[in-house]
């Protein structure tokens, strides 16, 4: 067996044989499919999407290979993809970060333009907790306080132009507060940060919610539509007055020109994967919501994300 960044979803292949013959034979696609995952192996992501295409395989009739290709926040992982033959055997996920990156960059890179989007699927919750004792009064709290102590406060992110540091700005912008933002190389490091009592504030991935669940920590609030299951005494942005919802939005996007009977295989295939009973279950472990989109909603959609960046990311003086 290869290489972590270059394994086959052996289960995969192994539950193919006992698929029927006109299930394998229905699919267009000229061999088996390489899933390019932007991330390194072992996360979260890694684990729901190597589940999402083991399940998808089933439907397909292919086995699908996930390459971890970890780099540049997807930019490298989708750079790859934009020469590849538009057959449909090779793919790759598709985070929001790589439509932010190009943009901050500068890179010849459109979403809508320069790939093939095949299946909108899921975003992950973000959210922003403080050590427990700290603000008793919640973000209200915290705001009095900035507003006493402008940039005497402090937030951290997992790391610079992450979701968690433009949310935060985005947010401090709004109310007229300064606090000093700290860049951590991965959400853990922050929190370790906020409980030493370094930063005031830690915003990120659903998993700095953790401290929360230890009793160190306490939710700020959550960036998602709706309260999360896990802590449903944590507030929404919407419930404290902000018309705004943050997720890390990621789908599935293949070369530019692909046939629309590939497009349609392999978006049905990921959809009822998405679906399945052990991909939800997978997914409400680890703090992920479907966001189902077709291909060409997810068009439109990547279409639009790239528009509100580049005007969040001049808004806030970032645009190179």
């Amino acid at each position: 067996m290869p290489g972590i960044a270059r394994r086959v979803v052996l289960a995969v292949a192994l539950a193919l044989p006992a698929l029927p013959r006109r299930a394998r034979a229905a699919s267009p696609l000229p061999g088996p499919v390489t899933l390019i995952l932007p991330y390194a192996a072992g996360g979260r992501i890694d684990e729901v999407i190597g589940l999402l295409a083991a399940e998808a395989a089933r439907r397909l009739g292919q086995p699908i290979r996930v390459e971890n290709k970890p780099g540049r926040r997807g930019v490298r992982a989708i750079a790859g993809l934009v020469a590849a033959p538009p057959d449909g055997r090779l793919i790759a996920l598709l985070p929001a970060a790589a439509i932010r990156t190009a943009l901050l960059e500068n890179l010849p890179f459109d979403a809508a333009r320069d790939t093939t989007p095949i299946i909108g699927l899921a975003g992950s919750a973000f959210g922003c907790i403080a050590k427990a004792g700290r603000f008793p009064g919640g973000w209200a709290g915290f705001l009095a306080e900035a507003r006493e102590r402008p940039g005497a406060l402090s937030y951290g992110s997992a790391g610079q132009n992450s979701n968690g540091h433009l949310t935060m700005a985005r947010l401090l912008l709004r109310e007229g507060v300064q606090a000093v933002h700290v860049p951590f190389r991965g959400a853990t490091h922050g929190v370790n940060a906020l409980l030493a009592g370094d930063i005031d504030l830690m915003a990120g991935p659903a998993v700095i919610g953790e401290a929360v669940t230890a009793g160190e920590a306490v939710w700020m609030h959550v960036w998602t539509a709706q309260r999360l299951a896990r802590w449903p005494d944590a507030p929404t942005l919407r419930e404290l007055g902000y018309r705004l919802v943050v997720t890390a939005p990621f789908g599935i996007v293949g070369p530019p020109g692909m046939a629309g009977g590939i497009v349609a295989t392999l978006h049905d295939a990921f959809l009822t994967a998405l679906r399945s009973d052990a991909v939800r279950a997978l997914m409400l472990r680890f703090d992920m919501a479907e966001d189902h989109r077709d291909s060409a909603a997810y068009a439109a959609f990547l279409a639009e994300s790239t528009r509100m960046e580049e005007m969040l990311i001049g808004r806030l003086g970032l645009l190179p």
